[in-house]
């Protein structure tokens, strides 16, 4: 369990550093306590708080953590659907260069993907903007491993059907 909330928290200090140094490239002068408040905590507070926790409480820490990235995943989409100042090709960078240097893909640990993929398989419709824009990267995405083949075949069909949909134009 520790060997895995070691290798998440590696994934989380990447994005810390970076987003730290987005924000330094944006703004003038950035206290360390604004970047404290701004980015996520360094990956050591949440390992020494897993190393100090009881056995029964450990699995806590690391759905914690998985938590992290949901939400993270869900403001880099954001991030890169919004049209202020190019940040799509700057999460892009991000997303490649995190998969390159940490070794999986950024939402492969969120959990969230394959939750929302198989409810809109199970439901057979892409039910809004949200849905439609995580699946859409998970569709281009050439090395995911979230869902069979099969799967994608079928998330594909649904995916042209939103897009098509003249009421979610």
């Amino acid at each position: 369990m520790r060997d895995e909330l070691v290798r998440l928290l590696k994934g989380l200090d990447f994005y810390r550093a970076w987003r730290i140094s987005c924000i330094k490239r944006d703004q003038e002068a950035v206290s360390e306590e604004d970047i404290n408040q701004i980015v996520v905590v360094p990956g050591s507070f949440f390992l020494q708080l897993f190393d100090d926790t009881k056995d029964s409480q450990c699995a806590q820490i690391t759905e914690e953590v998985q938590r992290w990235y949901s939400h993270t995943w869900s403001d880099l989409s954001y991030m890169a659907r919004s049209a202020e100042g190019g940040l799509e090709a700057d999460v892009r960078q991000f997303l490649t260069d995190f998969r390159n240097e940490v070794g999986f893909d950024f939402h492969t640990k969120t959990g969230l993907l394959k939750k929302t993929a198989n409810k809109v398989l199970k439901r057979r419709e892409i039910a809004n903007e949200l849905e439609y824009y995580s699946l859409k990267e998970l569709e281009h995405d050439l090395t995911q491993s979230v869902l069979s083949a099969e799967e994608l075949t079928k998330l594909a069909d649904l995916l042209r059907k939103f897009e098509n949909d003249p009421m979610t134009s």
